[in-house]
């Protein structure tokens, strides 16, 4: 195997490759990415062809035995990341750029390499209040030149009350990781009410007995420093080239869930440190989400602590939710299907079309977007970033994250998601709907006579053995939660929706919204740029100079950085590549089995689109419509 390439960004500004024209350093901004799309371009044609020699997602089609993909598709774990394709040479896998909006893209390498006339993009020290920066994000949306840039589309910061318990109670209903707030355990419950009595909380006590059964949800980023293997009380920070100094945290909130469906918090521990005694509690002052009495724009603390909890999010959502439980585990399924099924096999005939530039992006991944981009903007070193990741992936439990079993599980009942208490909660209705819908196409498929026509054709397919093996095995994908056997129909079925289920609505839900929520840094940082609080008097003191402090204002490329990735990966998805497109392509199938299904599922889709509608209108929030899953909306497959 070739060695793995790996460029600092330093080293970007002295990489000149041989198909790309060399221009004198540029002085300006539009300068600079006219040369990057022109460079582009042609990268483009050459990365093309080279693939097509390689025949790594080749622009033509390719045809080969079992075991011709078996010594093609090769596990490799390098550069500490989990089991993966080994491409060889492996700088051939970073051609992925194709994907990309070319601007986008040369802008995203603008600020790799440090070029200066990007700083204009970044707020500096003396933007120093709350006021004076969303009123900075507000110009840089006004004077959009010639070639748009982060501040094209439109942000968070732009609403007046973004900064509002609603709204950020909100965002874990509909924002970018609406899939991991969880019923309250009645440990945490517990908790939350000794704390409460403790510092003298009657009102949230009353709350806590009055409420009715299952009204309080977590969301719960405690295990931080058990899952990177940090101590609980060891501070989480790391350090840049520069000497900026990042910190992370392991924060808790609780909130509220009434019948009528507004989520509102109640109290958030801002870093979990083992127990709660270690750790500071901070109550809101508002228990009652109708209260206007308190002002929440200067309620400072308490903002503090819930820039502490999207903060944690970012991290969960980038690291896990978006790169792990999507891109890697959904490359841990190709290579082991294509090692395993031969190309005639029809559980590989319905999940190759949902594969295309998957592979090429994810070496792109772990090539550069890791190691320079989320390390360098995260609170945590890089070692704790891949050990974070790669338990993740180990222990990803796939039959509990198939959508209906994990929705029921974190407090969402199927049959009561048209209940008045869960009608702003948009993505689990709408994902609901889509995983029925593509299970059903899937049904309709493999319980055809002539691929399965009971049970024991299921149990009998020893190809199906091999992909359970290939999954599970050491050699393998070692996803020891992968299932050992698949020996019933339904039990294939949901596996087969659970693969183009990661590949399609789940990707899609938590990458194209990034835009919007988080190229307004404030709203959800990466990390945190001043120390934390120790103690809850300290925390109570704070004042709007505290949250200033723990924004990047001193760091422009952390800024930088945090703003246009989000942009970077937001990009429409293209028509060709929905999954409107893919049913109507299914539905001129050769093949008649696949045809019908595909026909069906393209009348769902119809229906879906208008169900989805009206669940985003039936939001209380109208400011942020929820179309990220609307069908013409929704990408086929992993491709950015």
């Amino acid at each position: 195997m070739a060695p793995t390439m790996s460029l600092s960004r330093s080293a970007l500004k002295n990489v000149h490759l041989p198909y790309m024209v060399q221009h004198p350093e540029p002085t300006d901004y539009s300068t600079a990415m006219k040369q990057a799309v022109e460079g582009y371009d042609r990268a483009r044609q050459m990365i093309a062809f080279l693939f097509d020699i390689l025949d790594y997602e080749s622009s033509v089609p390719q045809k080969f035995t079992l075991e011709e993909k078996r010594e093609k598709y090769t596990w490799s774990r390098s550069g500490g990341f989990p089991p993966h394709l080994a491409i060889i040479p492996e700088a051939v896998a970073v051609p992925s750029y194709v994907i990309f909006s070319p601007v986008r893209l040369a802008q995203t390498l603008s600020i790799l390499s440090g070029i200066q006339s990007n700083d204009r993009l970044a707020p500096g020290p003396e933007q120093n209040t709350m006021e004076k920066l969303t009123k900075w994000n507000a110009e840089r949306h006004k004077n959009q030149g010639g070639i748009k840039n982060m501040y094209n589309e439109p942000n968070i910061g732009l609403r007046d009350d973004w900064y509002t318990d609603a709204v950020f109670a909100q965002q874990f209903f509909t924002g970018t990781n609406p899939t991991t707030i969880t019923l309250a355990s009645d440990t945490w419950m517990k908790a939350f009410t000794e704390e409460a009595a403790s510092q003298g909380k009657r009102d949230v006590i009353s709350l806590f007995r009055s409420a009715p059964p299952n009204s309080f949800y977590v969301q719960d980023f405690s295990d931080f420093r058990a899952r990177m293997g940090a101590k609980p009380d060891e501070e989480l920070c790391a350090s840049s080239d520069g000497g900026v100094k990042r910190y992370a945290c392991a924060a808790v909130a609780l909130f509220y869930l009434p019948p009528t469906g507004e989520l509102h918090p109640l109290a958030i521990i801002p870093d979990y440190k083992g127990s709660m005694t270690a750790s500071i509690t901070l109550f809101n002052k508002r228990v009652d989400p109708s209260d206007a009495s308190v002002d929440q724009a200067n309620d400072w603390p308490w903002r503090y602590a819930k820039t502490c909890v999207l903060s944690a999010d970012w991290v969960l959502h980038e690291m896990i939710i978006h790169l792990n439980n999507t891109h890697l585990v959904e490359e841990a399924v190709i290579v082991a299907v294509q090692r395993t099924l031969p190309d005639s096999h029809i559980v590989f005939r319905l999940l190759e079309p949902h594969w295309v530039v998957t592979l090429s992006l994810n070496a792109q991944a772990r090539s550069v977007l890791v190691p320079e981009v989320v390390v360098p903007v995260a609170g945590f070193s890089e070692p704790r970033i891949l050990q974070f990741v790669g338990q993740a992936f180990t222990n990803f439990d796939w039959k509990a994250l198939y959508v209906p079993t994990d929705l029921e599980s974190r407090g969402f009942p199927l049959d009561r998601l048209d209940d008045d208490k869960f009608h702003n909660y948009a993505y689990a209705r709408d994902i609901k709907d889509m995983w029925m819908a593509l299970r059903k196409f899937v049904s309709s498929v493999l319980r055809d006579g002539k691929y399965y026509p009971d049970n024991s054709a299921v149990a009998a397919d020893a190809q199906i053995q091999d992909w359970c093996d290939e999954m599970r095995s050491e050699k393998g994908a070692g996803m020891k939660k992968f299932p050992e056997s698949i020996s019933t129909l339904d039990d294939l079925i949901d596996m087969v929706t659970m693969c183009i289920h990661i590949a399609a609505p789940q990707h899609t839900a938590v990458n194209y919204l990034q835009q919007y929520y988080q190229t307004f840094v404030p709203n959800k940082p990466s990390a945190l740029f001043s120390p934390l609080p120790t103690l809850l008097s300290q925390l109570e003191s704070y004042t709007e100079s505290d949250l200033m402090a723990a924004l990047p204002l001193g760091a422009k490329q952390d800024w930088l950085l945090m703003a246009q990735v989000p942009y970077l990966l937001s990009k429409e998805v293209e028509q060709d590549g929905n999954i409107v497109t893919y049913a109507g392509t299914a539905s001129n199938n050769e093949d008649p089995i696949i045809a019908a299904a595909g026909k069906e599922l393209s009348a769902d889709l119809d229906i879906l689109a208008g169900v989805f509608l009206k669940n985003s209108e039936k939001l209380d929030d109208q400011n942020t419509a929820y179309n990220v899953l609307a069908p013409d909306q929704l990408a086929n497959a992993i491709v950015i």
